[in-house]
């Protein structure tokens, strides 16, 4: 059971997203609202722009070298109103003066895509938002498809408003055993969970021996090392054995997260998520 290849699946899933996409009455509309020049910012765009163009959506960027909050709140209302509009996406994160949460707020959480909008992060809690987060979906997906147990033990570490708060509403919601610390702290045993989320911890810090067999380990840490991205984890550690799946860094998580967008988006034009 080695490492989760997130980009095969990804195409896989695009694939159906991409035959879905052709047997709808219209063209599903993304509109993306990105604020400022934060190259990493610009970079997942640009991704996401490319995949929606491979399914054939359509994905309009709506650039602003810089916004004031109310000019945020003002672009997003106009796009709740425009029924060509399926969904919204404010590219996170925004620049230090403007007030995030009012903004993501302001989007219509059935255009909510990327399902961060408060009512539907609660009424996951329930199991009845319009959309789930797409590192929420992630997650779950890969949960129900290696790990037999019903209520796994889930260990989460990290603070992010995009993947360990959205997942750990969803799963506590669920009746899942859930542990959430903010960052690694000595002493966390990870080998008494069943399924374990690295977000904050430090670079290259966890191998397979640190796991009990059949643990599902995501890694949701990016660092930028030597010139290339790592994860948390040491893949090589998690290659040619049986009994731990990794979804590792790169080529996990990041290509999976635009999938699940464009498979809300797809939803987003029948009315659900």
């Amino acid at each position: 059971m080695p490492v989760i290849d997130g980009k095969l699946i990804s195409r896989n899933l695009r694939e159906s997203i991409k035959a879905q996409v052709q047997n709808l009455a219209v063209c599903p509309s993304l509109h993306v609202i990105l604020i400022g020049n934060d190259e990493e910012s610009l970079r997942y765009v640009r991704l996401k722009e490319k995949a929606a163009a491979e399914v054939g959506a359509h994905c309009q960027v709506h650039h602003l070298s810089s916004a004031t909050t109310q000019e945020a709140i003002e672009l997003v209302e106009k796009l709740n109103q425009d029924p060509a509009v399926h969904g919204i996406l404010v590219q996170l994160p925004l620049p230090a003066e403007i007030d995030e949460d009012l903004v993501v707020a302001t989007v219509k959480p059935s255009k909510d895509v990327d399902g961060l909008h408060p009512l539907n992060l609660g009424l996951s809690f329930f199991g009845r938002q319009e959309f789930t987060s797409c590192a929420s979906r992630v997650i779950l997906m890969l949960i129900d498809e290696h790990i037999p147990v019903t209520k796994p033990r889930v260990l989460m570490i990290g603070d992010s408003s995009d993947v360990v708060k959205p997942l750990g509403g969803i799963l506590i919601g669920r009746g899942y055993p859930v542990t959430i610390v903010p960052e690694w702290m000595d002493g966390i045993d990870c080998s008494l969970y069943q399924v374990v989320i690295l977000e904050k911890c430090e670079p290259q810090s966890f191998s397979r021996e640190m796991f009990a067999a059949g643990t599902l380990v995501i890694d949701a840490g990016f660092h930028w090392l030597d010139g290339k991205t790592r994860g948390n984890a040491v893949t090589g550690t998690f290659e040619n054995q049986d009994g731990t799946w990794l979804l590792p860094v790169p080529g996990g998580l990041g290509p999976l997260l635009i999938t699940m967008l464009l498979d809300n988006l797809v939803k987003s034009v029948g009315g659900h998520g």
